[in-house]
């Protein structure tokens, strides 16, 4: 069983009575006189320090200081002001200022985190050593921003992202899954930082053995498949020389391929010797690879692997872990490329309680004819209920980033780019 995890949906109102901790973290710094100077005083963020609706008059940070969301962002919904009161982030108690008209670049949420992706497979490209664990560090932390951005863009990424580098790609999904998975089980912000590292990590020392699966038509060789064994392993000791001691991170990696059944690898460890992050970033491992195509076969549409996952793997899988994912993915996750009833082509680009019926955006009439502004549909309805999965293909030359709503990005580049 998963331990820790608080269980059930989540009410869709937010009480604006609810007590919410009030943590003071006063900072100083040292003035050119050389006197102590307080700097800021970060306030745990309540349900009461924000209107939904209304530009915020604060910026948002997280513990270390990072910028999460400037001032004038709009939190539109109570489950996304629910997101960040339970993750544990701060405002600057002194800091005041006033949503202003001035324009400043915007960017969609689905872009920044393509242009995270883009920085991730460079750091791959470079030895892994201390300053890269740092680095690995700081896109973790990306990730989990633009996961409470918007976590219906940053999951279309699984399905819509596509590098010439699988190994890279599937990666950074499972880390994506892993963020989500990981807030909807109430883990703690340490944990969930922890896990989404553990997934970037977990396949570093067989990347270009990844690449050439996914091109390889053939069965496996011997050597080919001892190294897929290894790999967790090998992965653990460089982390370990390049000076990561998390051992908690470490295990998750080295365990990413164990079942709660012992019938997995390498340590044929089973439940409950495995933690709950090996376990999320298993599954996460595990539906990714699954959504993906191959040189020997195309990609499993969302519908069909769950289901798939969830059936023939149920052995696996803990149950509530089982439950939490249907939650998160839906049957139908953002990304999907569906027909609707009344013959349009769609893409889904919203998650709704009820896992059948997501929001999507239609792209083509009936008739085969593009719309340039692509509207919204709500699947719930019998007029615009899914019919059946489509095409990737669909979507070629749609501009994927104006699917999803944007915002500032002037501060999140320059920190991007730190």
């Amino acid at each position: 069983m998963i331990h820790g995890a608080v269980f059930g949906f989540k009410a869709m109102l937010v009480p604006q009575s609810k007590p919410r901790p009030r943590a003071a973290l006063p900072a100083c710094r040292a003035s050119p006189g050389g006197q102590q100077k307080e700097d800021m005083a970060k306030i745990r963020l309540g349900y009461d320090d924000v209107k939904i609706g209304v530009p915020l008059t604060f910026k948002i940070m997280n513990e270390s200081g990072r910028t999460l969301l400037n001032i004038g962002y709009v939190i539109s919904s109570a489950d996304q002001l629910e997101r960040l009161v339970e993750r544990g982030v701060y405002f600057d108690a002194f800091e005041e200022g006033v949503a202003t008209s001035t324009a400043v670049e915007r960017v969609s949420v689905y872009q920044l985190g393509i242009a995270v992706a883009e920085e991730y497979e460079a750091l791959l490209a470079q030895p892994i050593d201390a300053a890269a664990i740092s680095r690995l560090a700081g896109i973790a932390e990306e990730i989990e921003r633009i996961c409470l951005l918007d976590a219906d863009a940053a999951l279309a990424m699984i399905l819509l992202h596509k590098t010439p580098r699988y190994s890279v790609r599937h990666a950074f999904a499972a880390a994506i899954l892993t963020e989500v998975l990981m807030r909807e089980l109430k883990q703690d912000v340490a944990d969930v930082h922890r896990a989404v590292k553990a997934a970037l990590c977990m396949n570093l020392c067989m990347l270009e053995l990844q690449d050439k699966l996914y091109r390889q038509e053939e069965a496996l060789t011997l050597e080919q498949k001892q190294a897929v064994v290894l790999h967790p392993q090998r992965a653990v000791a460089l982390l370990s020389a390049a000076g990561c001691s998390d051992t908690a991170l470490l295990d998750a990696v080295y365990d990413h391929h164990e079942m709660i059944n012992g019938s997995g690898y390498a340590r044929r460890k089973k439940s409950p010797d495995l933690s709950l992050i090996s376990q999320v970033v298993s599954l996460a491992d595990r539906y990714c690879a699954v959504v993906s195509e191959r040189a020997y076969r195309v990609a499993t549409p969302p519908n069909i692997a769950a289901r798939e996952l969830l059936s023939r793997q149920a052995a696996t899988i803990d149950p509530q872990l089982s439950s939490h994912f249907i939650k998160v993915i839906g049957v139908y996750p953002p990304g999907t490329v569906v027909t609707l009833v009344n013959g349009e082509t769609a893409v889904v680009v919203r998650r709704t309680l009820h896992p059948l019926h997501p929001v999507v955006r239609s792209l083509r009439s009936r008739n085969g004819i593009r719309y340039p502004e692509p509207p919204k549909r709500l699947t719930s309805k019998d007029s615009f209920g899914i019919a059946d999965t489509a095409s990737p293909d669909h979507l070629k030359g749609v501009d994927l980033a104006s699917l999803w709503p944007q915002v500032e990005g002037e501060e999140g580049a320059e920190e991007h780019g730190a």
